[in-house]
């Protein structure tokens, strides 16, 4: 068994649906584990030739290829989410995809929602620049000790879920609120005492729980599969650990650390990272973004057809590598981190380069414009290999031709009216076309 991790190496959005399809498609038996995060995740994958585009915020990149995905112990998935998902992928395709979760894994509640976008409003001016998706809200609730795994939605009724939500509200979530600044002038307040809402979307979650197949993803379990493939979301330099940037950061580990973990436990090896980088360097939502610059100042740099603005993290941003001392740091302080895995120490590094088709095989530095045999050789050099885009080919796709991405997840009645909440977040956008392994 070979096992991959595919980790963004900057702020997200580098290509890693890309990355994780391709490997997908020529790899043999391989399961997608999912392992930080949640459904603020936009992988997108396109084939220019089949002319369908898919974006996918739970399901791994590679269902398309038949690949099963795994939800890890330390993936939050938003079960709510995922009945959707699972219906606009089923009407592309024409399949359902095959989804595992260990039992272990943590739900995403409405309430962890509601309070992230609470949290966001009461700021103001001073937006940390969530993606609203409720992911650091799930992490707090289980460090106080309030855990919901997708085990206990399986097993228990909606009878049984809906009075466990609503004791969380009492004992947990009015509280969470007030240490937020989440008040009665605040909109997400009335939200987070509505009981209808609250009932639609258990019935929802109980709904689609049966989407999954719970399993113990023991070394015997994964013994089944010819490679594991690790797909993360967001990326190196949002790293709940990398204070950098704080606190501007995700509440999950973005790096090898959850694979080297996970394989730790089994028994097993992380054969190879892969870091995936555009040519360029991108950011959607706040924070500090080095040699920051607007897109019409990158010759060849096209719209970004997922990384739409919205409400929560506003417009994409752009901006050049700052140098090629910064270009592969992330890269070996995040190897270093894992040196107490021994299935991290023989681990190959690889940084694959996405969006070179834009840039005439360059990539975008403060210095200027350097060719990819330049970062190649400077890899080589630090024994990192780069790897490129062999063929691609871009292609105008109609309305009528792509599935575009669910930019309003939350659609959840409370009585009266539909209330809408949520917008789609960390977003990947290439075409799958090979990669030159």
């Amino acid at each position: 068994m070979r096992s991959i991790a595919v980790i963004g190496k900057n702020f997200g959005d580098e290509g890693k649906g890309l990355a994780v399809a391709s490997l997908s498609r020529v790899l043999g038996k391989p399961l997608i584990v999912k392992h930080n995060g949640g459904a603020q995740a936009g992988h997108t994958v396109e084939d220019a030739a089949a002319a369908w585009r898919f974006v996918h915020h739970q399901i791994g990149a590679g269902a398309e290829y038949g690949a099963p995905t795994l939800f890890a112990e330390h993936f939050m998935p938003d079960l709510y989410q995922l009945g959707k998902e699972v219906a606009d992928f089923t009407r592309l395709f024409g399949f359902v995809p095959l989804l595992y979760s260990e039992k272990t894994a943590r739900a995403t509640t409405i309430d962890d929602v509601l309070l992230n976008m609470g949290a966001e409003a009461a700021r103001g001016d001073a937006r940390h620049g969530s993606c609203g998706m409720g992911i650091d809200e799930c992490v707090q609730r289980n460090r106080a000790g309030y855990g919901l795994s997708v085990e206990e939605v399986a097993a228990w009724s909606e009878t049984e879920l809906l009075q466990r939500l609503r004791e969380l509200r009492t004992r947990y979530t009015r509280e969470r609120a007030a240490v937020l600044g989440i008040d009665r002038g605040n909109h997400y307040f009335e939200l987070l005492e509505n009981d209808t809402m609250l009932q639609n979307y258990v019935a929802e979650v109980k709904a689609n729980i049966g989407l999954l197949s719970l399993v113990d993803a023991n070394r015997d379990w994964l013994s089944q599969f010819e490679h594991l493939i690790f797909e993360s979301g967001q990326g190196l330099l949002l790293d709940e650990d990398y204070e950098v940037y704080a606190p501007h950061l995700t509440s999950s580990k973005t790096g090898m650390h959850n694979p080297a973990r996970f394989l730790e436990k089994r028994g097993l090896a992380l054969d190879e990272a892969i870091y995936v980088t555009r040519s360029y360097v991108t950011r959607h939502g706040e924070g500090p973004l080095p040699c920051e610059t607007e897109r019409d100042k990158l010759p060849g740099v096209g719209e970004d057809l997922t990384n739409q603005p919205n409400e929560w993290q506003g417009t994409l941003r752009y901006a050049r590598h700052e140098s090629m001392e910064a270009f592969f740091a992330p890269v070996e302080r995040d190897k270093d981190s894992v040196q107490l895995f021994s299935s991290a120490r023989d681990t190959k590094l690889s940084i694959l380069v996405t969006h070179l088709n834009e840039t005439g095989n360059r990539l975008y530095f403060a210095e200027g414009e350097v060719s990819f045999e330049r970062v190649r050789r400077e890899g080589e050099r630090r024994g990192i290999r780069c790897i490129r885009i062999e063929r691609f080919e871009l292609k105008d796709l109609s309305e009528s031709e792509m599935l575009t991405p669910n930019t309003t997840p939350y659609k959840i009645r409370t009585g009266a009216k539909d209330v809408k909440v949520g917008k789609a977040s960390e977003k990947d956008s290439d075409i799958v076309e090979g990669l030159a392994f």
